[in-house]
Order: C-alpha cells, then structure tokens, then sequence
C-alpha cells in the first residue's frame, strides 16, 4: 500500500513551520502512536526549520542546501523511498518546501518511478499570508505558482490582517486557483484540519495540477528569474537569494530585534537560532531563542536547543547581503 504525501508549501513567512510544529503538538498532547514522517527542505545551505521543529514523529529529514523543485529531484527521491523502507507502519508524509518552491515539479517526481510505487501524492496545501500575500506577489514567480497548483489554500494570519487585505489575498486566490478548495482559520483549526486529511487523505491529490506537456516527469521552465546555487549566480533560487552568518556567544535580544527590524524591505524573510539574554522582562533571561522577521514585523520565542549548537541567523529576498547581516550580530553580541 503506497504512502500518502502531503505537500505543504508557501511563500516565505506564510507559517508551514509553524502549522507543523502545531500539527505534531497535537499529536504529542493525545499519545499518538501512528507514524508520520516529516521532511523539511530548505533553500540556504544552512537549515534553520529542521532545529525549530519538534514533537515526536517517525522520522524527520532535512534536506538543506537547494530547492526541493529544481535542485534536490534526485535526492528527494531517495528520500522518500529510503522513508518507507526503513520506516514499518509509516502512515503518511508531509513535505514542508522551501518557501519559493514550486509545487508542479514535486508532483511530477512523485508521479514517477520507482517512488510512484511506494509514495502517492494525497494533496497540495499551500499557505497563504492574508497580510503579506499581495506585497508578495512581485518578488518571485513561485507566489503565483504555489497557489495555481493547490488542491487546497489555507489563508494564515487572517486574525492580524486588514479586511482589505483578506478580500484582496482571497480574489487573488479565486482567479488563480477556481477550482482549489480555500480555508480561513487560526494555526490550530489548520492543524486540527490537517490532521484529518493525514488520517483520512484524498485518493487523488492532483485534481489541480496541470499535466507536464510531454506526458514525463521533469522540472519546470527556467528563465531570468530563476536561479540556481549550481549555476555559478550565487545561493540563489527562484529570484530569491539566500544569505546565512553563524552567531557566536551571546547577542542582546532587544538590540538584535531592532538591527533586524532596520534592515531594508528586501530582506523579505529572516530567521534564527540565537542564545540570548533579555532584560525586557525586568529578568535577565539567558537561553536559546527563535528571532523571526516576516515582511517589516520581528519576533522572538524561547526555544529548547542542545548546548552543542551554534547560533545562526538566515536572511532571504532579492540581493540580501552576509555583510548587512553579520553587522546586526556584531552589534547585539554581548
């Protein structure tokens, strides 16, 4: 019996790290004991969303360094083959893309053999950022393509956007993607939604995906706009670039958050794994923390890491530079 595969996807900030997190809380919380298997691609060569993940689940992989859909095709499949052997009693898989993959060539690998005979694809789930979504639109083609390709859009950070945000993210959704179904909701209604199709998940997922014009698996259509770490252009991917910077000792939270926040419009998505220590609180506080930047807004939340780990903050949009980032640690360390 073949495997069912979710594919979640989303631009970047649309919260698909953060909906698994919820999603493997959930079954944390009530003992389940199914398998779920967890496959977590990232674009830069350092992987942040691996580490933020947690829960208990079957097995989870990390696949840094590339976009799942152009760069990653042969690996992903060894993956998933690899998954299932070695996983007995598996019962479905969710693979979190990077936040500019496209989801028609990941639905084409899958369709061919030999993971065709082990994976089938219940459904593509695509996440879309009610604040963020129309801002988005023009950084990269992969916005447009994740939502034509869905066979479900899941509207996130509804309860924080303006109404006229909503209505514009959803006409733009209606005119991409007729026929996908779209839901509105909190993370937790997404995951407890997503949990159902898990355990009960589509025969076909691929209702709304276009055929490939030559009836083949095989990636998609490269033009000016999409770049690749293997071309000689740098760490970019999708007209979005990539940049990593490690993060030693300890930084000043509230400074870090303020350097971040002051970086320009461009750095479209940030994130990292830092230890800090935080005197906001009238406390010090010392300890590992998560810092998000989405679009113009920061936050920050404890996390639970091993001592070994070394901090590190990930910057991604159109020409981002190592040098701007490392000079917002520089100054935060303490």
């Amino acid at each position: 019996m073949r495997v069912p595969l979710v594919v979640l996807t989303g631009f970047l900030g649309s919260g698909k790290t953060t909906l698994v997190n919820r999603l493997l809380a959930r079954r944390a919380a009530r003992g389940e004991t199914s398998k779920l298997g967890v496959i977590v691609n990232e674009l830069g060569a350092v992987g942040v969303d691996g580490t933020l993940l947690g829960g208990e689940i079957a097995r989870q992989i990390e696949l840094p360094g590339g976009c799942v859909c152009c760069v990653l095709g042969d690996q992903l499949d060894q993956t998933l083959l690899d998954l299932v052997a070695e996983t007995p009693g598996l019962t479905a898989i969710v693979l979190e893309t990077t936040g500019v993959a496209e989801p028609l060539p990941i639905a084409w690998a899958v369709a061919r053999a030999p993971v065709s005979e082990a994976v089938r694809l219940a459904a593509v789930v695509t996440l879309v950022d009610a604040e963020n979504f129309a801002s988005s639109r023009p950084l990269s083609a992969s916005v447009d393509a994740q939502v034509v390709n869905a066979d479900f859009v899941l509207m996130t950070k509804a309860e924080i956007a303006p109404d006229r945000d909503i209505d514009a993210a959803l006409a733009a959704v209606s005119a991409l993607a007729p026929r996908a179904v779209v839901r509105r909701g909190t993370t937790d209604e997404h995951a407890a939604w997503l949990e159902e199709v898990l355990a009960d998940p589509p025969l076909d997922g691929t209702g709304a995906l276009r055929p490939h014009p030559d009836g083949q698996a095989s990636g998609h259509v490269h033009d000016e706009n999409c770049r690749h770490p293997d071309n000689g252009n740098g760490d970019t991917a999708h007209g979005i670039d990539s940049v990593s910077v490690p993060v030693p000792g300890t930084v000043d939270l509230e400074e870090l958050e303020d350097q971040l926040a002051a970086l320009p419009g461009n750095y479209v998505r940030i994130k990292g794994i830092v230890r800090s220590t935080d005197g906001r609180s009238g406390t010090t506080i010392l300890g590992w923390t998560v810092v998000h930047r989405v679009g113009p807004r920061v936050s920050s939340e404890p996390l639970n890491a091993p001592d070994h780990e070394q901090g590190r903050i990930v910057a991604l949009g159109h020409g981002v530079r190592a040098e701007a980032l490392a000079a917002c640690v520089t100054r935060s360390v303490r």
